[in-house]
């Protein structure tokens, strides 16, 4: 493992366990007892080192880190699936950069609780997620150039935000906080996801191919 990979995941776990140990004090006092003094010493840090994770309580308790995707990790990430398929590139950028919350069943359920609970936290979510997004298809985009099959011109930010689109749907699909499914290896689930894609895909150009499908009594009333 690389210097910056073995340092990535020593962060992921420190900001998984601040993360855990914020959530576990929202939902045992709600978000305004709960103080970053409070959960730097539920997991064994400092209120300084807090901030290095995390700007507020709130990011916390949603698992928020502004520092998660600067563009040394996102390179690294790049780096990682540069020689996959470009399907597999990017449901493998996604896990690379998501780690394995996706499959973790326990985890999942802890946050969709969060949300239930705590409804104003919605908007901040809702604006990460974007800002998540529009950084992950950036990132695609650069997958796509690489592709002949798109290249520089077919690279546009619409392929890539579609791209991008469907594989995170397939990982709802698969992992969503409304299947209720256990937790499951993430190397699992990152071939399930990149075959429904896959097999998605193929069944699109199909039907394209096929043009529009004619009833039977239809095509016989035409012939009548």
């Amino acid at each position: 493992m690389s210097e910056l990979g073995l340092r990535d995941r020593k962060r992921a776990q420190t900001r998984s366990r601040i993360a855990d140990a914020a959530r576990t004090l929202a939902l045992e006092a709600g978000i305004e007892h709960t103080t970053v003094e409070q959960i730097a010493q539920q997991a064994d840090i400092s209120p300084r080192t807090f901030f290095n994770y995390f700007a507020t309580k709130e990011d916390a308790v949603l698992g928020i880190g502004e520092t998660d995707l600067t563009q040394e990790r996102i390179d690294e990430q790049l780096r990682a699936v540069g020689d996959r398929p470009t399907v597999e590139a990017v449901v493998g950028l996604i896990f690379g950069v998501f780690g394995e919350t996706f499959a973790d069943a326990e985890l999942r359920a802890a946050r969709k609780e969060i949300l239930h609970r705590f409804p104003q936290l919605m908007r901040r979510q809702m604006s990460h997620m974007g800002a998540v997004a529009e950084t992950l298809t950036a990132a695609v985009r650069t997958i796509l150039e690489r592709d002949p099959a798109w290249g520089p011109d077919g690279a546009t930010p619409a392929a890539a935000s579609m791209l991008l689109g469907m594989c995170m749907t397939a990982l709802r699909t698969l992992a969503g906080p409304e299947t209720k499914r256990p937790s499951v290896a993430p190397a699992v689930l990152e071939r399930e996801v990149v075959a429904l894609v896959q097999s998605t895909a193929e069944r699109l150009v199909a039907a394209t191919t096929a043009g529009p499908v004619v009833s039977t009594a239809r095509r016989a009333g035409t012939s009548s």
